[in-house]
């Protein structure tokens, strides 16, 4: 019950569905899920440790919420590890890697954002490539650091439509990894992985800081 109260959660977390300050009632919680108060606690501190939740002094748990500085961190940290792991994954990778890695690319060929359903679509396919791209690597405590700073993010990128506009952007720049990969180009794909990651940071920060300037 721990596992799906946690999947759950993190499900509504990256989602959208659970804004950033939003209080997390135990109790409240627990009757959703049908559950008692114990799994969801458990799941909760799980969330912690991975930076998606917050626990305040007499509020109990709130929906972490983090400002630009803090997001520019996270990918000055995410730059530096994709790069190492897109630079093992390609001296590692085998024929069958690059086969389902291009599989994956091409299910992101010609997609459109119209709606909030598209946007989690494409972040899931989005997710998908990455996860197949790094996982050559062998290196299992580095990409469990990996996917924990990137769910820091991902419900910013979610929520603030950061894909819209800038899907063939982001495409043109997975083709590009992706043929470094099957060339095995180990140097060109872990550049490009950082590249990509830049590319990421600044337009989230700039949708972030131009919406806080908002009146």
């Amino acid at each position: 019950m721990p596992d799906v109260a946690y999947a759950w959660l993190r499900d509504e977390i990256l989602g959208g569905a659970m804004e950033e300050g939003q209080a997390l009632r135990q109790e409240s919680l627990a009757a959703t899920l049908g559950v008692s108060r114990v799994p969801v606690r458990e799941a909760l501190r799980r969330l912690e440790v991975e930076g998606l939740v917050v626990q305040r002094p007499r509020r109990g748990y709130v929906v972490a919420s983090l400002d630009p500085d803090e997001i520019e961190e996270i990918f000055d940290l995410r730059r530096m590890l994709e790069q190492r792991a897109g630079f093992l994954a390609t001296q590692r990778r085998t024929a069958q890697d690059v086969a389902e890695l291009e599989a994956l690319l091409h299910r992101m060929d010609g997609m459109a954002i119209a709606s909030t359903a598209d946007i989690d679509s494409f972040a899931e396919r989005n997710r998908a490539f990455h996860d197949r791209l790094f996982q050559p690597c062998g290196r299992a405590h580095l990409l469990r650091m990996m996917v924990v700073l990137r769910n820091n993010v991902e419900r910013y990128i979610r929520v603030g439509a950061l894909v819209t506009g800038s899907v063939d952007q982001v495409q043109n720049e997975h083709v590009a990894i992706f043929e470094a990969f099957r060339r095995g180009d180990a140097e060109e794909v872990g550049a490009l992985c950082r590249l990509h990651c830049e590319h990421a940071c600044e337009r989230l920060v700039r949708r972030l800081r131009g919406r806080r300037r908002a009146p």
